[in-house]
C-alpha cells in the first residue's frame, strides 16, 4: 500500500443488547411482583379483596425498584438519570408536548373504540338523555351529581367531574405508572433497541404484559377470566405498550410515556360513560376504554397510522462512551434516545 492511500475505513461495530444486565431487570422486575402478590396469593384473595388491592397498588413500583438496582448495581452508567429517561427535559416544548399530547390521545382512543362499538352493534348509545353519563357522574362523582341538569347534556356536571378526574385522581394515576414506566420504557426499551425498533416495542411491551402473572392469576383463579381473556389482556397491554414506548423514543424521555400510561389508565373509559347508554349489556367483545377485542383493534389501528406516516422510522448514530448517546449535542441530540437510535 502506498504511503498516499488511506487506510479503509472501519464501521464502529454496533453493541448489541445487554443480554445479561437485561435478564438480571426482568428477574428482579418478575420476582419482586410475586413477592409483593405472595400475601394475597397464599390467602387466597380475589379481585374485590381489599389484600388484591394493596398489592396491585405496591407492586406497581416493582418494575421502577429493579430498573433502580440494575442501573446503580450492574450497569452503572455515568449519567444515570439521563439512562432511564429521567433527564434532560430541554427542549421542554418536547417532553411536555408529548406528556400534554397523551391526555386527549388515549381519550379520543376511548371515544373512538365506543363509537367502533356502536356501529358494531355490541354496545347501544344514548345521544338524547346521556344516561349512562348521568348514571356514571352520580355512582363516581356525587358531588358533581348535584349540578346535573334534569334534561339534555349536563354540561357543569360533566365538567365537575372532570375535574375532580384531572385533580384528584390524574396525579396518583401518574405516581403509580412512575413506577411501571421507570422500568418498562425508562430502562428496558432503549437497551433492547439494539434489537431494531420494532422487536424492541413489542417484546418491551410482551414482557410488560406478562409482569402482570400475579393480577392474572388471582382473575383466573377466581374464575372471572377464561384463558381468551388471559390472551386478549396480554395482546393489549403489549399493543399499549407500542404507544408508551412511541412517546418514550419520540421525546426521549420517560415522562410522556408515564403520561401515556396515566392517561390510559383513568380517561380511555370517558368516551362509554359520555355515550353509552345506561344498562348497556357489558360484552367481552367491548367492555368499555380501550377494553376488549374492539378496543385492542383500535389501538392497533392508531400504531398502523404512526407506521404509515413514518413516526417509527429510526437513524442509528454514533453512541458516546456512557451509552446515552449524546455526544454530538444540538439538535441531533434532542431526538436521540439512550442507544443512539432516534424516532423521526
Amino acid at each position: 500500500m502506498s504511503e498516499t492511500t488511506p487506510p479503509p475505513s472501519v464501521r464502529p461495530r454496533r453493541p448489541g443488547v445487554p443480554v445479561r444486565e437485561v435478564a438480571v431487570f426482568v428477574g428482579l422486575a418478575y420476582t419482586l411482583a410475586w413477592l409483593v402478590f405472595a400475601p394475597a396469593l397464599l390467602g387466597g384473595a380475589g379481585p374485590a379483596d381489599p389484600a388484591f388491592g394493596t398489592s396491585t397498588r405496591i407492586y406497581v413500583f416493582t418494575p421502577a425498584a429493579a430498573a433502580l438496582l440494575v442501573v446503580f448495581a450492574v450497569w452503572r452508567p455515568a449519567r444515570r438519570a439521563r439512562a432511564l429517561g429521567l433527564a434532560p427535559l430541554r427542549p421542554v416544548r418536547r417532553a411536555a408536548g408529548y406528556s400534554l399530547l397523551a391526555l386527549p390521545l388515549f381519550a379520543a382512543l376511548g371515544f373512538a373504540a365506543t363509537l367502533a362499538a356502536a356501529a358494531l352493534g355490541v354496545i347501544q348509545l344514548d345521544l338524547a338523555g346521556f344516561s349512562g353519563l348521568r348514571a356514571a357522574i352520580a355512582e363516581r362523582t356525587p358531588s358533581a351529581a348535584d349540578s346535573m341538569s334534569p334534561t339534555g347534556f349536563p354540561t357543569e356536571a360533566y365538567l365537575r367531574a372532570l375535574l375532580v378526574v384531572l385533580v384528584a385522581i390524574l396525579p396518583l394515576s401518574l405516581l403509580w405508572n412512575l413506577g411501571e414506566e421507570l422500568g418498562w420504557r425508562g430502562y428496558l426499551l432503549p437497551r433492547l433497541l439494539p434489537l431494531g425498533v420494532w422487536p424492541a416495542l413489542l417484546l418491551s411491551g410482551l414482557i410488560h404484559a406478562l409482569w402482570h402473572g400475579p393480577q392474572m392469576f388471582v382473575h383466573l383463579r377466581s374464575g372471572g377470566w377464561g384463558p381468551q381473556d388471559l390472551v386478549l389482556f396480554t395482546a393489549s397491554v403489549t399493543a399499549a405498550g407500542v404507544l408508551f414506548g412511541w412517546m418514550r423514543l419520540a421525546s426521549g424521555s420517560v415522562w410522556p410515556a408515564v403520561a401515556a400510561h396515566a392517561a390510559n389508565n383513568t380517561l380511555n373509559i370517558l368516551g362509554f360513560l359520555t355515550l353509552s347508554a345506561a344498562g348497556s349489556p357489558a360484552s367481552p367483545l367491548y367492555p368499555g376504554g380501550l377494553g376488549g377485542v374492539v378496543g385492542l383493534a383500535v389501538v392497533l389501528a392508531a400504531i398502523g397510522v404512526l407506521a404509515a406516516t413514518g413516526r417509527l422510522r429510526v437513524r442509528t448514530p454514533g453512541r458516546d462512551e456512557d451509552g446515552t448517546g449524546d455526544s454530538d449535542g444540538g439538535r441531533e441530540a434532542e431526538h436521540r434516545v439512550d442507544d443512539g437510535q432516534r424516532v423521526l
